[in-house]
């Protein structure tokens, strides 16, 4: 009795150091792991601001800051952009079927237009990719893209309203191009300013839809030309970040998560893309260009 009381003694304070120690890893392990709900905020964030012209990077790049969310890293953002890819697809399904039957019976036009568009953000993206991985961790980066956002908007708007009041007085349609004439000049310049959007803050469908306008493309139809155009972009980009998202992996997330985080992503940028087609009716880039240029200040401040 005396044996087992001595030793019940001695391992009680063991014990509580044990318990106390326990207890201080998953209090710190807490800390770092996000919450179910941050994830699934960074998803409402990647599928709203992927196809309205204001920087799903640059929102990624301050949300991650502002929510503190370090777990998922390159794989997270691998994944939520799959789910956003989808809502393209979706969205322009039509166009998307269009495109194999048109495979399949031996026309290559689009094929080709949407090749040209994409050598320019291959290009950019092998060359800078370790620059750009840098910029992409400082909100700062993403402040200075979003300014860049804000003046292609508000350039582009410019051209729109000449070029709609040129085709109001001639009575001539506001479409400069058609699914069945794309020209590759226009590919090129659209596939340069889907490059440019690489770094962070720079909104790609704000570029390229900015580019199309400035083209004298129609406002439609240039929103359809930079969608299409960003299937191969987003896909290439995923496949080549595959392999170094798998190694990393979702840290303490779990796969469940990310893949209803995906899907949500996709889901809200289904919304946010037909809300998109409906804005560049009405031709209000400016409140966008207003809303980059504030949060471009406020990441540049804070940053």
């Amino acid at each position: 009795m005396l044996e087992l009381s001595s030793l019940s003694t001695s391992a009680g304070p063991l014990l509580l150091e044990a318990a106390g120690q326990a207890e201080a890893a998953a209090a710190a392990a807490a800390s770092t792991d996000p919450s179910i709900w941050s994830i699934f905020a960074l998803a409402v964030v990647q599928g709203l601001t992927e196809f309205l012209p204001v920087s799903s990077s640059g929102h990624l790049a301050i949300g991650r800051t502002v929510m503190d969310v370090q777990e998922g890293g390159l794989a997270l953002d691998v994944a939520l952009h799959v789910g956003t890819l989808f809502a393209i697809i979706a969205a322009f399904r039509k166009d998307v079927i269009r495109l194999f039957t048109d495979l399949a019976a031996g026309r290559f036009t689009m094929w080709i237009w949407l090749i040209v568009a994409t050598i320019p953000v291959g290009v950019i993206g092998l060359v800078f990719k370790d620059h750009i991985e840098e910029a992409s961790g400082t909100v700062r980066a993403a402040g200075a893209g979003l300014f860049v956002t804000a003046t292609a908007l508000l350039v582009a708007e410019r051209f729109r309203r000449r070029k709609e009041a040129a085709s109001t007085s001639k009575g001539l349609s506001d479409a400069a191009l058609t699914a069945d004439n794309p020209r590759l000049i226009d590919a090129l310049i659209l596939g340069c300013a889907q490059a440019v959007a690489i770094w962070p803050g720079v909104s790609r469908s704000g570029s390229t839809i900015s580019a199309g306008l400035i083209r004298g493309i129609g406002a439609e139809e240039a929103a359809r030309l930079s969608f299409l155009m960003s299937l191969p972009a987003i896909s290439g980009a995923a496949i080549v970040e595959l392999p170094g998202a798998l190694e990393e992996g979702f840290g303490g997330i779990s796969g469940w998560v990310v893949l209803s985080a995906a899907a949500l992503a996709g889901l809200v940028g289904f919304a946010a893309l037909k809300t998109l087609l409906l804005v560049l009716r009405k031709g209000s880039f400016p409140y966008f260009a207003g809303y980059c240029a504030l949060l471009g200040t406020a990441a540049l401040v804070l940053g």
